[in-house]
């Protein structure tokens, strides 16, 4: 199993004796794993078991899980006597501050009473059919998850294609800082011609300065380490649950990149180092939406 999206809907249906209820799940992007779950009144327990049955497939994002009622499918609808009296008594204090007389008729009556039908379901107790529910439930978790793969697989493609543009980005900066400390010589040389300064190439006080700037200048360390993260997240793309790991290699690019900006010699450098971080900025984004 690869990479993973923490985008994801999946449904199923349940048919008990007496109503015909549907499972719902989805979720969204979030660092940690959040569980919300809602459905009858009659089931105060499913909340706790059914966060049980989630998180056993699930590592991260903001899961709301919800039990409604598709359609009845044994039910009857039912006048609400209480409702039709409370409406009849309301008009008749209106009736009565207005001043008109209140007759209600048989017409009335049933309008009222037919406003009032309420659909009645009868739900089983849940310890007689949790065994349904879980069914019902890992049915819509194994949708949601294939969702969440599928949007993953687009993901790591993506992410594959940027960290390929941030390679060649690399190799930019390698070819441009190269030659660097002999063209900083010359141009250290010129300066103190024109300034009326003559130095050998060969004083002590010259090759010290340019170790100092070769040793300043010098990328290679971070560009192994920049090759190696890459190599790193490639790898990570194949494994699921990769979003923490890859959140960090992310940083840990960013730090690399930022490490060659202050030492970059070249004006070339510094334009590829800005793109890099802009790159690196886009694969953050998408890396927030792997599981």
């Amino acid at each position: 199993m690869a990479a993973s999206s923490m985008t994801g809907f999946g449904r199923a249906e349940l048919n008990l004796p007496g109503a015909h209820l549907a499972v719902e799940i989805a979720s969204v992007n979030q660092k940690n794993l959040q569980v919300s779950v809602y459905g009858p009144e009659a089931w105060p327990a499913l909340e706790s078991a059914a966060s049980g049955w989630i998180r056993t497939r699930l590592q991260r994002g903001k899961v709301t899980a919800r039990v409604t009622q598709a359609a009845a499918s044994v039910s009857t609808r039912q006048w609400d006597a209480e409702a039709v009296e409370a409406s009849l008594d309301e008009l008749a204090k209106i009736a009565q501050r207005v001043g008109i007389k209140f007759s209600p008729d048989t017409e009335l009556l049933h309008r009222l009473a037919e406003s009032s039908r309420r659909a009645s379901v009868s739900l089983p107790e849940m310890a007689e059919v949790e065994s349904q529910i879980k069914s019902a439930f890992e049915s819509a978790l194994s949708a949601l998850v294939s969702m969440r793969a599928q949007e993953g697989s687009a993901l790591a493609n993506d992410l594959r294609l940027r960290l390929a543009q941030m390679g060649r980005m690399v190799e930019g900066m390698i070819v441009a800082e190269q030659g660097s400390a002999i063209r900083h010589r010359e141009a250290m040389l010129k300066r103190l011609k024109e300034a009326g300064l003559s130095l050998d190439v060969g004083d002590e006080r010259v090759l010290k300065e340019l170790a100092l700037f070769a040793d300043r200048s010098d990328i290679t360390e971070e560009v192994v380490r920049l090759k190696s993260h890459f190599s790193q997240f490639g790898d990570e793309l194949n494994q699921p649950n990769c979003g923490r790991k890859l959140d960090f290699l992310v940083q840990e690019l960013l730090r690399e990149v930022n490490t060659i900006g202050s030492k970059a010699a070249e004006i070339a450098t510094t334009k590829l180092v800005l793109e890099a971080k802009t790159e690196i900025e886009r694969i953050r984004e998408q890396v927030q939406n792997l599981e």
